[in-house]
């Protein structure tokens, strides 16, 4: 996965060498490298779900139904208390979370950097982007396409 990831990056940094924005059109290869960064993150994402699970699994007395009972409560101690949190299940709750919060912390600033240096200028190329899939249909399915490639390829 670690390499997939790379050789993304990789990718999509190679096609940021020189860009001139058309402010009119947004271009395939601005979506393509838009479409690429949101896949990096979203499996950044996804191994931070497999890591805090493991995590859980790997606790001694505590099970995944248990510690959905605790994070439910948003860390709350009145909420906690409600439920008989011990101080184990409330120390541990706040070890994941903070956990959590650490490792989304980092992507918050891995995608803030790809979409500056990545899609380009300072952000503004991927912030029009978003905007724009969000309100015109034949762009987002010029996008779903360029995205249903590069799955194509992280799944193999």
């Amino acid at each position: 996965m670690r390499g997939f990831l790379a050789v993304v990056l990789m990718t999509g940094l190679g096609f940021s060498v020189v860009h001139a924005q058309d402010d009119e059109q947004i271009t395939d290869q601005e979506l393509y490298r838009y479409a690429l960064m949101n896949e990096v993150i979203q499996q950044m994402m996804a191994d931070v779900s497999t890591e805090i699970n493991d995590m859980i699994r790997k606790q001694e007395g505590m099970t995944g139904q248990r510690f959905n009972e605790l994070n439910a409560t948003g860390g709350d101690d009145g909420k906690l208390n409600a439920i008989e949190a011990t101080d184990f299940e409330k120390k541990f709750l706040q070890l994941v979370i903070a956990e959590k919060e650490k490792r989304t912390e980092a992507i918050k600033e891995v995608n803030k950097e790809l979409a500056t240096k990545m899609v380009g200028q300072r952000g503004l190329t991927y912030k029009k982007i978003r905007a724009e899939l969000a309100k015109d249909p034949e762009l987002k399915s010029r996008y779903d396409a360029i995205e249903a490639q590069i799955k194509g390829i992280a799944m193999n």
